[in-house]
């Protein structure tokens, strides 16, 4: 009697037979996955009569908008103009347009000058009334310069008077002789506005003195010398006035004029060694004697 062999299945076993049976399931699908593509030939030639249904057309993605040219922008015909814009220079201008009231119409001036004797030329926008601008220079002296006028004379040799002070200025009188006296107005700019003989004009200061002449004006000026220790010479005859330069005793000084401030006391207006005019006070002069 032959003997049973009994077949007892270990862990091992079983999962050695559960990995070949995974395998095996795996090969059948990957055939069965390869014999259906061999069926569809890749290299197979497509019939140039098929129906385009077939192979539909590529549409345009419908969220794609096309591409315009854009057009050229046609002005509006009912723009306003701006009225300060610059005018084209090539526009043509209706001749018979009536022009607004903040317009200039024709050719003619934006503006009209008006010049007055004895004014300054004014220039004057057309429709505003002209007004006389006074003059800076003076023709002839008002009442007030008349009633402060100063006595005074010429103390260069060969002065030209000018109707406004300056070298360029119109010439009035020419060659007017040294210690001719004239009558002080008012002083411009380094210049007088004066009267000599009949005439009004403009000296330079450089060449006037204020008061009267020197005595011995006919045989040539007189000198001078200084007493004192110290004397000062001053701008005018006033003990306050600003002081030019002060002089030791023995100085010797051209006598020019004389004028007596207000207090009455007298003052010689002097040319000094060094060039210097001004005004000393008379008691600390002793004048030489000719």
């Amino acid at each position: 009697m032959a003997k049973k062999l009994k077949f007892k299945p270990t862990p091992a076993g079983i999962m050695f037979l559960s990995a070949i049976g995974v395998l095996l399931i795996a090969i059948i699908i990957l055939t069965i996955v390869g014999v259906s593509r061999c069926k569809k030939d890749p290299n197979r030639n497509v019939d140039p009569n098929a129906s385009a249904s077939e192979e539909p057309a590529e549409s345009v993605e419908p969220s794609v908008a096309p591409v315009e040219t854009p057009e050229a922008e046609t002005p509006d015909p009912n723009t306003t103009t701006d009225p300060d814009e610059t005018a084209d220079p090539n526009a043509t201008i209706d001749p018979n347009a009536t022009p607004s009231s903040g317009e200039t119409s024709g050719p003619g001036p934006s503006s009209i000058v008006i010049t007055t004797p004895g004014s300054a030329t004014t220039s004057l926008a057309p429709g505003a009334t002209p007004t006389a601008t006074p003059n800076p220079y003076y023709t002839t002296p008002t009442s007030a310069m008349k009633k402060n006028a100063q006595k005074g004379y010429v103390s260069a040799d060969s002065v030209n008077m000018r109707a406004t002070p300056s070298k360029n200025g119109k010439l009035v009188k020419s060659k007017i002789a040294k210690n001719t006296a004239v009558t002080l107005y008012v002083e411009q700019e380094g210049w007088w506005f004066l009267k000599c003989d009949d005439k009004f004009g403009y000296i330079k200061s450089d060449y006037i003195s204020k008061g009267t002449a020197p005595a011995s004006a006919a045989s040539g000026d007189q000198t001078g010398k200084v007493v004192v220790s110290k004397i000062a010479l001053r701008k005018s005859p006033d003990s306050n006035s600003e002081c030019i330069k002060e002089y030791e005793s023995g100085e010797t000084v051209t006598i020019l004029g004389t004028e007596k401030d207000s207090a009455g006391k007298k003052w010689y207006h002097v040319k000094t060694s060094d060039g210097k005019k001004g005004y000393m006070y008379a008691e600390y002069i002793k004048v030489n004697k000719k």
